[in-house]
C-alpha cells in the first residue's frame, strides 16, 4: 500500500543511540542519523533518559553538522533529571537501565515544576536548539512506577502539569506529548492535560494489543495524534533476542514461532509484517525506528514495501493470533 511506502511517515529512535541492549560508537551514531536523514527521514525522537543524555549529546552534534532544524521535528522529553554520580553517592544507582553508553549520571524521577522545567532546559542546551517540535511527558503510568506512581502524578498535579503547559504558551515547545509503554496512563494524561501528541512504545504489534480499541477513538475525537514505538517489541519481532527491553518469555517466543511460520506459509518475513501491521492500523500518523545500523534501517524501509496479501492477516485471525478488529486497514494521511 503506497503510505508503507512513504518514508516520511518513519522517524528515528534514538534509544540504540543511547546504546540500548549494545554499544554504539558516537562515529556509528551520526553515520546512522545521516544515514537516515538521507533516506528522507525527518523526525528524530530522542529523551535525556537515552544513555544519560548521550543520545541528546550526538543529536545535538548531528543537528550541529547539519546546520539547520529547518523542515525537521526533533522530539525529546521531561520527567527525569540527571543527576552528576559525583553528587548522587556511590550508593546510588547508576546506568540502572543497562546503557552502554551511558553519561556519567544518575536518572532521578522528577516531575515538579521546578523538575519538569530544568529537564526541557538542560536538553535544550544538549540537543543545541532554541525549542522542541514536541515535549513528551515520559514514563508516567503504573507500568513504569508501580506504586509510587500515585506519588509522580501527585506532583505533576501540583505544578508539573503547568510547567509543560507554560512550555508551550512560551514557544519552548510547538506541541506537548506524553510517551509511555501503556495506554492507560495516555488516558489518565489526556484528562489532566492538552495534548497534541502521544507515543504509545510496544502497545500496538503483532504481539501486545490494548485490551480495549476505545483508546484509539477516544484519541481521535480529542485531536491526539499518535506516534508508535516498538513495533517489533524491542526486537524480537525481528529477528533479535528482547522483548518489551527484556529477555523473551517462552510463551512470547512460542508466539512468535507461530507468527513466523503463518508468515512463511504466506512468503512474507515476519518483520515485515510487524511493521505493516501497524503502518496499514491507521492509527499512528508515525511510526519510530529504533534501529542501531544503517542495515537494520534499510531492512525495515525494505519490510515496508514488501507486498502482503490479504489472506495472510485473514490466516492470523483464523488461527488466534490476531483479534479481527485489528485488522480492518484505514490509512492515515501523514
Amino acid at each position: 500500500m503506497s503510505s508503507s511506502r512513504d518514508r516520511s511517515r518513519f522517524g528515528l529512535g534514538t534509544t540504540s543511540i543511547g546504546g540500548m541492549f549494545a554499544p554504539m560508537s558516537a562515529a556509528d551514531a551520526q553515520a546512522l542519523m545521516r544515514a537516515a536523514y538521507e533516506r528522507g527521514i525527518r523526525w528524530f525522537d530522542t529523551a535525556p533518559m537515552y544513555g544519560a543524555s548521550t543520545a541528546e549529546r550526538r543529536l545535538g552534534h548531528f543537528l550541529d553538522d547539519l546546520g539547520s532544524t529547518e523542515g525537521l521535528t526533533v522530539s525529546t522529553k521531561a520527567g527525569r533529571q540527571l543527576v552528576p554520580k559525583r553528587r548522587a553517592g556511590a550508593s546510588a544507582p547508576f546506568n540502572d537501565f543497562g546503557w552502554h553508553n551511558a553519561g556519567p549520571f544518575v536518572e532521578v524521577f522528577d516531575y515538579s515544576y521546578d523538575g519538569i522545567m530544568r529537564s526541557a532546559e538542560d536538553s535544550l542546551a544538549r540537543l543545541g536548539v532554541e525549542a522542541f517540535d514536541v515535549l513528551f511527558l515520559h514514563d508516567i503510568g503504573r507500568w513504569t512506577h508501580g506504586a509510587e506512581n500515585d506519588r509522580h502524578v501527585a506532583a505533576l498535579r501540583a505544578g508539573g502539569y503547568r510547567a509543560l503547559a507554560e512550555l508551550k504558551a512560551t514557544g519552548v515547545t510547538r506541541e506537548l506529548g506524553v510517551g509511555v509503554n501503556e495506554t492507560d496512563a495516555l488516558l489518565c494524561t489526556m484528562a489532566e492535560l492538552d495534548l497534541d501528541r502521544a507515543l504509545l512504545a510496544n502497545q500496538f504489534t503483532l504481539l501486545t494489543r490494548p485490551d480495549d480499541p476505545a483508546v484509539f477513538e477516544t484519541c481521535a475525537r480529542s485531536g491526539v495524534k499518535l506516534v508508535a514505538g516498538g513495533v517489533y517489541n524491542s526486537g524480537v519481532l525481528a529477528g533479535g533476542s528482547h522483548f518489551s527491553y527484556e529477555g523473551v518469555p517462552d510463551e512470547i517466543a512460542r508466539t512468535v514461532a507461530a507468527l513466523s511460520e503463518t508468515c512463511e506459509r504466506h512468503d512474507v518475513p515476519l518483520m515485515a509484517a510487524a511493521l505493516q501491521f501497524v503502518l496499514r492500523s491507521g492509527y499512528f500518523e508515525r511510526v519510530l525506528l529504533g534501529v542501531r545500523s544503517i542495515a537494520e534501517l534499510d531492512a525495515s524501509f525494505s519490510a515496508a514495501e514488501v507486498d502482503i496479501p490479504d489472506a495472510l492477516w485473514d490466516d492470523l485471525v483464523e488461527s488466534g493470533l490476531l483479534e479481527p478488529q485489528w485488522i480492518a486497514g484505514t490509512e492515515v494521511t501523514a
